[in-house]
């Protein structure tokens, strides 16, 4: 469809040509560029959010390139950016709102656009070092303060990433957003009850946002009150029917309730609506692990490894079952590559260690199992397995 526009466009230009070229004394009247710039950028939005919607990522991707192209404006920059972290294309959106920021190293908005492709991608080093740079141009700037509590987040700092994000409520107290990072942030670290008054606050300032429902519904179900949790849920999802976020809640809900059924129903529902989080192909596959339904337990799984980020629990359950079926080669390829792109990761080099350990290679299984010791918690339950494992492998050497 883009070519098409352009090759349209092409044809107008030659036919101003032919005109000007036909011997009259009357002067021509063409139209002004300016305009017809903007016109073909109006074209190339609209066909950008066409293909949006119509799940064409690539094409919608290459259409916001060209519109902003014609006229380089920060708003289609933004909505290509925000369209590509909301597609699952995380690292694609970091390279575009790369190119703007390293261009406009003053422009704050440009800092801000790439300070959140980074946090989308869970590049957390690399987003505390943009959101430092926010934070010292402006240590009252509230935005700079809930993207860098959210990369703190990201690299395990959870107070001080929490305490950010409490100075973020503090500058602006009637902010939903930061409401919900902040309940967000304190329920990542079992502080339920405190989370779920934030989400409340967050309500209280923004009634109708579904997340916010979304967010309280999930609060309320950690803390055992199931039928309010049920009916925030349904609120959100009757506020936003396609919200994916909403049916993965709900799917734990339902599973906590032992409703099976209608948590897989609820769960196949939350992949179908938002394809690209990880996450919930995870728990999807872990409905089928848990009914012994391996094949479809291992396509989940391995849509949640392939996606950009990957949910690292995944890539464990992947590699148990592909080792419980000798499935090795794969279960190899998968774990070297997690590996590779995370090498601080222990889970990898246990499974790793399996792979070797069961086709009797025994150094490089000796090996990955004493890298997992050196980089499991003191608390690992596996800790123990791991060197029971070293001890015999050592004795069949």
């Amino acid at each position: 469809m883009l070519r098409l526009l352009l090759q349209v466009s092409l044809a107008g230009s030659l036919t101003a040509s032919v005109v000007a070229c036909g011997g009259t004394d009357k002067p021509v009247k063409t139209a002004k560029p300016a305009k017809v710039e903007t016109n073909k950028k109006g074209e190339l939005l609209s066909e950008a959010r066409d293909e949006a919607r119509a799940g064409d990522v690539d094409g919608a991707d290459e259409a916001y390139a060209a519109a902003y192209a014609l006229g380089q404006e920060f708003d289609v920059l933004e909505e290509h950016v925000d369209f590509l972290i909301h597609a699952g294309r995380p690292a694609r959106a970091q390279a575009v709102a790369k190119v703007y920021y390293e261009e406009n190293a003053n422009d704050a908005r440009g800092i801000a656009l790439y300070a959140d492709a980074l946090l989308a991608g869970n590049k957390g080093r690399e987003a505390l070092a943009i959101t430092d740079q926010m934070v010292a141009a402006d240590e009252n700037d509230a935005a700079a303060r809930e993207k860098r509590g959210r990369a703190l987040l990201l690299l395990d700092k959870d107070q001080e990433g929490i305490a950010e994000l409490r100075r973020a409520v503090q500058i602006e107290p009637k902010n939903a957003t930061y409401h919900m990072s902040l309940g967000s942030a304190l329920h990542k670290i079992g502080e339920v009850n405190e989370a779920a008054l934030e989400f409340r606050a967050a309500l209280k300032h923004a009634p109708e946002d579904p997340k916010a429902h979304v967010l309280l519904g999930m609060a309320l179900r950690d803390q055992n009150e199931l039928d309010e949790s049920r009916q925030y849920l349904d609120k959100a999802l009757d506020l936003d029917p396609e919200n994916g976020r909403a049916y993965f809640e709900l799917g734990l809900l339902l599973n906590r309730q032992g409703k099976q059924a209608l948590a897989e129903d609820s769960l196949a529902r939350a992949v179908k609506h938002a394809p690209n989080e990880s996450l919930f192909w995870y728990a999807y596959g872990e409905i089928f692990r848990l009914q012994q339904r391996t094949e479809e337990a291992l396509n989940a799984y391995r849509t949640a490894v392939e996606l950009d980020p990957p949910y690292p629990k995944a890539i464990g359950k992947l590699a148990q079952l592909l080792i419980a079926r000798k499935q090795y080669g794969e279960a190899e390829v998968l774990l070297i590559k997690a590996i590779r792109r995370d090498p601080e990761n222990a889970t990898g080099y246990l499974y790793l260690g399996d792979v070797y350990a069961d086709t009797r290679k025994y150094k490089p299984a000796i090996e990955n199992f004493e890298k997992f010791l050196e980089l499991a918690p003191a608390n690992d339950p596996d800790r123990d397995r791991a060197k029971r494992e070293i001890r015999a492998l050592k004795r069949k050497r």
